[in-house]
């Protein structure tokens, strides 16, 4: 919790100095990219998120052996699937005429070598950032949150200085967090592997049919992750494309009064997973319901937390940002909606991912990844809602999530109370 809290210091420190560095209309530009860009982290059909539950499975069983292959069949699997990534990028770029895409008027040129080197600094990063995959399956989250910690701080140090020697440049705040980026996940999968030689990654324990292995519960993953991508990262590039760069601006301004809430969930949610996947598999089911409740009465707070905030909106805007933007109340009230939906749905989620029962949610995911940009659209074309149709849309997309995976939940819980007294009665 102090790691986090740190980090997310850091982030809201960076955002007033980047937004009068970079202007409205740059700085809508650069979430564009930046947020298209993270979601080659999604691309990777779900290994890191395979390699997360079985690792905690062969830890739990002290399989080291299992452990030390499944962690180099990860790594040098994700190293070709980056390569393809890379290749795949540049064709893109080469393709079409990125000034168009981010509606902005800068040279094609220019833009085109600021969409590259993110590409490029994005998909190294992919391969480098399996340490926290591994740090989750040790169940040691807070080491995460410490390199994020430091990797924002980096961040914000360097953006305080920049205009020290250059103005307004996309470029040189594109090489800042993408080669910071690169540095600490280099320095902390290091540290890990120099603790922890004994399952350090090799060509030798590269295992072909692991990776089929990984990939069994992985595409599954996948379905999911791309379809999260769709209905998560797409928003910045329709406000951005249909309207223009400074509503992304406001948007993301937005969004970020709110995130607190996503961030904090994600604290707990994180370590939860796997010690969901390992009470399941020692049968302690009834930490898992005990759990489940706590998670609950949280979120009653939570909802007090974000009625809070939406009334006190300028207020925060006017501390943190010190500047005048021009947002709607149903943006607010939307975007507060989603929150809720996203966080109750997640509770639930995390649970079931942690014991591997993700079909009923891939399904919901891929439905509300085929209506979500439509209904963007046609909020913003036909009913003239501007951005507050984009999370209008997001909260449509989620909401089925947030009503089933409780369902299911609930469900599989109480097949477990069925079992155990089956076995009493035996």
């Amino acid at each position: 919790m102090v790691w986090r809290g740190i980090n997310t210091l850091f982030m809201y420190l960076t955002v007033p100095f980047l937004l009068n560095y970079l202007g409205n209309q740059y700085y809508g530009v650069w979430v564009t990219i930046y947020g298209l860009l993270i979601t080659a982290y999604f691309m990777d059909i779900g290994i890191t998120l395979g390699l997360k539950n079985k690792l905690a499975v062969a830890l739990s069983n002290k399989n080291y052996i299992l452990a030390k292959t499944l962690i180099s069949t990860a790594y040098i699997s994700i190293s070709i699937i980056s390569l393809f990534l890379i290749i795949v990028g540049f064709l893109f770029v080469y393709s079409f005429k990125m000034n168009q895409i981010f509606n902005i008027n800068i040279a094609e040129h220019s833009m085109k070598l600021i969409v590259l080197v993110n590409i490029v600094l994005v998909v190294f990063s992919v391969t480098l950032n399996i340490y926290k995959s591994i740090y989750l399956a040790f169940q040691k989250a807070s080491k995460i949150e410490f390199a994020m910690a430091t990797y924002q701080g980096f961040v914000f140090l360097q953006i305080v200085l920049l205009p020290l020697f250059i103005e307004n440049s996309l470029l040189m705040v594109s090489l800042i967090y993408g080669i910071t980026n690169l540095l600490i996940g280099f320095v902390f999968t290091v540290i890990f592997f120099n603790s922890n030689k004994s399952i350090r990654p090799s060509f030798n324990s590269f295992k072909i049919n692991q990776v089929k292995e990984l990939m069994g519960l992985s595409l599954n993953f996948f379905v999911i992750q791309l379809s999260l991508i769709v209905i998560l990262t797409t928003d910045n590039l329709i406000i951005t494309n249909l309207i223009n760069p400074e509503s992304t601006t406001v948007y993301s301004i937005v969004y970020k009064v709110f995130q607190p809430f996503l961030i904090a969930s994600t604290l707990i949610f994180t370590p939860l997973w796997t010690l969901f996947t390992d009470a399941y598999n020692n049968k302690d089911f009834e930490w898992i319901k005990k759990t489940l409740r706590r998670l609950n009465l949280l979120f009653m707070a939570l909802i007090l937390g974000v009625i809070l905030v939406s009334f006190n909106f300028n207020r925060i805007i006017n501390f943190w940002i010190h500047k005048e933007l021009n947002y709607s109340n149903s943006l607010i009230l939307f975007m507060a909606i989603f929150v809720l939906i996203r966080i109750y749905g997640d509770i639930y989620m995390t649970f079931l991912n942690g014991i591997s029962q993700i079909k009923l949610q891939m399904w919901l995911y891929v439905f509300g990844a085929i209506i979500n940009i439509p209904l963007s659209i046609i909020f913003i074309k036909y009913y003239h809602l501007g951005s507050s149709g984009v999370i209008l849309a997001t909260c449509i997309s989620l909401f089925g999530l947030a009503i089933a995976m409780p369902i299911q939940s609930l469900k599989i819980l109480k097949s477990t109370d069925v079992f155990k007294k089956s076995n009493v009665v035996t």
